[in-house]
């Protein structure tokens, strides 16, 4: 019983709350931005303890999102710079205007090398959507509130377009101007508080836009060949590192201007083919006709390919050795037969 009237809830009259913060109503009271005096009683967890007013006259705010919230900001920044502090006005506008500025460039630069919706556009997408947010993170980490602050930002769904580059450079803006009027509400001399907030400021910027160089270094010929050569190993992330430093020896020898030739040549032509079939299963272990370690210490592209059919050509004799020996089907004894003449 007494446990009942525990979880007995209070119930609320919103034509006369009695909770403290409703006592003066309507002179000098502020009204709880969480209760709605349709949902008396249970949309404000602190009900009759609650030091905010509950009066139902009140006009409240409605819920915003994040991006509601920063538009707000925004606005109200704009409607009340004339009283704002001078530099922090200049310090806030260089918070909209900078970052946008960087991201034109970065998509003329993207549309010059791309089609937007591409695999090729949307893998370069992904990644300076991550590095913006990352970016954005660490402001927000600077914020005398950062203990509290929650993760402001969902996870990326693998497929990328031009719109989450577009929303996350907006959400970049509203999240350092947010750091800023957090930092200029601490109890603190304001010369102090400008000279914090334009440091922070400023090494933010800096790295948004030291993306362009980023980009500009990822759409180099040399850095896309080197993520060909990285992708053609497949399953095999171990080969990944040999194979790439074989291709740039080999086009350091022929003293080519980049490993792009060298991908055009046979060689490499039909080791990207062999590659894919190559199991990682059967480079390990006692068993492995080839090891990983041969095939890490090959000296030439095309003595790796031989080391490579050497290893496929076994696991696949091998394989169809043991569904012939299961018995299970009398094809495979024709197909095994077949694969030894060809060798």
């Amino acid at each position: 019983s007494s446990y009942a009237q525990k979880k007995e809830p209070f119930l609320v009259n919103p034509e006369d709350p009695r909770n403290p913060g409703s006592l003066g109503h309507p002179i000098g009271c502020k009204p709880c931005n969480k209760y709605k005096p349709e949902r008396p009683n249970d949309s404000c967890k602190h009900a009759a303890t609650c030091s905010f007013c509950h009066g139902k006259d009140h006009e409240r705010p409605k819920h915003r999102g994040q991006r509601g919230r920063h538009a707000l900001q925004r606005r109200q920044f704009l409607e009340s710079r004339d009283v704002l502090n001078d530099q922090l006005v200049l310090i806030i506008d260089r918070i909209y205007k900078e970052p946008h500025e960087i991201m034109d460039e970065i998509k003329r630069r993207l549309r010059d090398e791309y089609t937007p919706g591409t695999p090729e556009w949307d893998r370069e997408v992904a990644y300076l959507v991550g590095e913006i947010a990352n970016i954005g993170d660490k402001a927000q980490n600077q914020r005398p509130d950062n203990a509290r602050v929650r993760k402001a930002r969902a996870e990326q769904p693998p497929e990328s377009s031009q719109v989450d580059l577009e929303s996350r450079c907006k959400w970049y803006t509203g999240t350092l101007h947010l750091m800023v009027r957090k930092m200029w509400d601490e109890h603190q001399p304001e010369d102090k508080k400008l000279e914090d907030i334009n440091k922070i400021v400023t090494e933010s910027l800096g790295l948004f836009k030291a993306l362009v160089d980023t980009l500009t270094k990822r759409l180099e010929p040399s850095f896309r060949s080197e993520e060909t050569v990285k992708a053609a190993v497949v399953e095999n992330a171990w080969l990944a590192e040999p194979l790439l430093e074989l291709v740039q020896k080999e086009a350091s020898a022929a003293s080519l201007p980049s490993i792009q030739q060298v991908l055009e040549n046979e060689v490499w032509k039909e080791l990207k083919v062999c590659l894919p079939r190559l199991r990682p299963e059967a480079t390990e272990g006692e068993k492995a006709t080839v090891s990983r370690k041969s095939m890490s210490s090959a000296e030439s592209l095309e003595e790796l390919l031989r080391l490579v059919k050497d290893c496929v050509d076994h696991d696949a004799a091998g394989i169809l050795g043991q569904l012939v020996a299961l018995g299970r089907c009398e094809r495979w004894t024709s197909i095994s037969s077949f694969f030894r003449s060809a060798r």
